[in-house]
């Protein structure tokens, strides 16, 4: 038992310090020591930094019970050696500092590196830390007070954060998911203290590291010695929208870092990270896709439409044949149409009696279509009611696979020539081609309503309803999208006219809309004034009524914020949490293709976290002997009953309030902003 030194109330501390010989020390028998010593002793068993000295020539060290958490494994052997034994493996870092401090100098490191083993193998560390002179009763320098804090985890989280960050920022560049990869991969070379090797194993991508030995479960990091002593691990990258993993995410670990949960958590993050950036980026690329293909589409439809309405018109079978030949080489890319109809006198050919097709028609004739891919021909039978009067053959000078869309358009001109044939030998067949007119109108109509999307934070829902009374086909539309930058748009709208020509109109003004929308990082005023612009030079004919919104969270709030362009059309309204139905009344703007210089306004209201924005079409609140205001007062009277309701129940019920009585066509938008805990801010005025 030492006498009269206070070794530090911790048990196991004091114990360590009285199992030390210190008499076999170069301190000698601890009642021997200096009265400086024994107090320098005395404050840094007090402080809860960690701290040691290092007395007389050895620097034998001294050290509290923090400092001793800090050594590991070097703890309790440290005490009373020299520290350059104790610290050998840093010792060459070390003993210029020490040097220093004994010549008079007190010193301050930030964040040093060192490499050390404690925990029996070698790992880098960090330490913030300063080297002060301590002197003897004589006042001579004789020892080194050392206060030291291990930075080691913050500056791992530090370099960690700022990879990741950068990670990050790939999520917002719209490129291919290949070539995101290869920059992701670029910013993952950039940490080679934490990632000394990466690889991300891709379907169709080279590797360097090999792959796992097995299949990996979600989130499990799997770590393995390679036969150069060297860990690898693996982690599978997750789909940021849940689905498919997209791939692995192989990396080489540091030989120095210990594979703790911290450095597993943070294998998991860089996989997340990089996962989000390209779903990000898929979705990109599959909604440019989607996009090609909705142009493509409405392109066709519209050129369907085209001859549809040409067909009519025709005085004669040859006619027909001119249109049809247009039409089928513009669609579906024909090098060859023939028409076999069927008479008292047998069967008449139009066209080149000496094209592939020509010899399929015999088989269409029995009311069967007919496709043979080598070479290709299509020959499709030409109803009226239920008889058949003909058949429409096709050829292609190339192998050619008919897809489904490809034998939806052949049945649809087949069905259109039918009709036209028909119609030049009695009136009758004109109406049944002018319905087929309005059934392929509907359908371009209905094509281009898309589903909404699905935005962090929103709920969105739409609905369509045609009119009870009508032939199903109009101007009215919804939209909703989410523009380049992840903004989400919201429109509706109104083409003026119920027939094939306002629903083609309808077409070309929404996707021109969408087109502003995505693109253009403008206001809603400035979109629709684009719009207006975009529709005169390029000759689109029609009127329209519409509003486009954006929906965009306030900075330091849970709050967001609606912010509309109104063209002529019913007002918005928002339902809030509490029951309570606003209007959002403002002078609007000019109707879409009346003045392309006009200049329209922006409109801001606030939104409080989970209140409800619906946007209608004026055939969901005009009735015969009432006005508007009337039907806006119903609605919103109506609406105040919907609180608690997601977007999809209030669209639903909006519908069934006015279904089998609406005389117009009915489109609805309702977006909810989802509700945050515990957000009360106040919405700015």
């Amino acid at each position: 038992m030492v006498a009269n030194l206070p070794f530090g109330p911790e048990s196991q501390l004091r114990r360590a310090y009285e199992a030390v010989d210190w008499a076999a020390t170069p301190l000698g028998d601890p009642s021997t020591w200096p009265h400086t010593l024994r107090r320098a002793l005395e404050l840094v068993l007090e402080t809860r930094f960690p701290a040691f000295i290092g007395w007389g020539p050895d620097l034998t060290m001294l050290y509290n019970q923090p400092y001793a958490d800090v050594m590991g494994d070097k703890h309790p052997a440290g005490l009373g050696r020299p520290t350059r034994e104790v610290w050998a493996e840093t010792w060459d870092e070390l003993a210029p500092l020490f040097d220093a401090a004994l010549a008079g100098d007190a010193l301050w490191f930030e964040d040093l590196p060192l490499t050390i083993d404690r925990s029996g193998f070698t790992e880098e560390a960090y330490f913030t830390f300063s080297y002060s002179p301590v002197r003897d009763d004589d006042g001579r320098i004789a020892g080194v007070l050392d206060v030291a804090v291990e930075t080691t985890r913050q500056v791992q989280d530090h370099r960690r954060l700022e990879l990741l960050s950068r990670l990050g920022d790939l999520a917002s560049e719209l490129q291919p998911p290949a070539e995101l990869a290869r920059k992701a991969l670029d910013v993952l070379a950039t940490a080679p203290l934490d990632l000394p090797g990466v690889d991300l194993q891709l379907p169709g991508t080279p590797t360097h590291l090999p792959a796992p030995d097995r299949a990996l479960s979600p989130r499990e990091v799997l770590v393995r010695e390679d036969p150069g002593g060297h860990r690898l691990a693996w982690v599978r990258i997750p789909a940021a929208l849940g689905g498919e993993s997209p791939g692995v995410l192989a990396a080489r670990l540091s030989d120095v870092v210990p594979a703790d949960a911290a450095y597993r958590d943070f294998l998991r993050l860089v996989a997340a990270t990089v996962g989000d950036a390209l779903s990000a980026a898929a979705s990109y690329e599959a909604e440019r896709r989607r996009a090609d293909l909705q142009q493509w589409q409405a392109q066709r439809l519209a050129g369907l439409v085209a001859v549809a309405q040409a067909l009519p018109a025709v005085d004669s079978d040859d006619d027909v044949l001119r249109i049809l030949g247009r039409g089928a080489a513009g669609l579906l890319g024909a090098d060859g149409i023939v028409l076999g109809l069927l008479g008292d006198a047998g069967v008449q050919v139009l066209g080149d009696a000496g094209d592939p097709a020509a010899a399929a028609l015999d088989a269409a004739f029995s009311g069967t279509a007919v496709v043979d891919e080598d070479p290709t021909t299509a020959a499709w039978p030409l109803w009226v009611g239920d008889r058949v009067i003909g058949a429409l053959g096709l050829s292609w000078r190339t192998r050619r696979h008919l897809a489904a869309e490809d034998t939806d358009v052949i049945t649809a001109l087949a069905a259109s020539t039918a009709q036209a044939l028909e119609r030049v030998r009695a009136t009758r067949s004109e109406r049944a081609a002018a319905s087929a007119v309005r059934a392929m109108a509907e359908t371009l109509q209905r094509s281009l309503l898309t589903s909404a999307p699905r935005p962090e934070h929103l709920e969105i829902a739409v609905r369509y309803s045609p009119a009870a009374e009508h032939a199903q086909v109009g101007g009215d539309w919804h939209d909703a999208f989410l523009t380049a930058a992840g903004t989400a748009c919201l429109v509706i709208g109104d083409v003026t006219g119920h027939d094939q020509d306002a629903a083609a109109a309808m077409g070309q003004v929404r996707n021109l809309l969408r087109g502003i929308g995505y693109s253009l990082e403008v206001s809603p005023a400035a979109a629709l004034a684009a719009l207006d612009r975009a529709m005169r030079d390029l000759g689109v004919g029609a009127l329209a009524t519409g509003i486009l919104a954006t929906i965009e969270p306030l900075e330091t709030s849970s709050h967001w914020r609606l912010r509309w362009s109104n063209a002529g059309h019913m007002p918005p309204l928002v339902l809030s949490p509490d029951g309570s139905v606003e209007v959002l009344r403002t002078n609007p703007d000019l109707l879409l293709g009346l003045d392309a210089e006009f200049a329209r306004a922006d409109h801001v209201h606030g939104l409080p976290p989970g209140a409800t924005v619906l946007l209608f079409t004026d055939g969901l609140v005009e009735r015969r002997g009432a006005s508007v205001d009337d039907g806006l007062a119903w609605l919103a009277r109506t609406a105040g009953t919907f609180a608690g309701m997601d977007p999809a129940e209030i669209c639903d019920h909006v519908l069934e309030l006015v279904l089998g009585h609406a005389e117009d066509d009915v489109a609805v938008l309702a977006v909810r902003v989802r509700p945050e805990p515990d957000a009360a801010v106040p919405v700015p005025s």
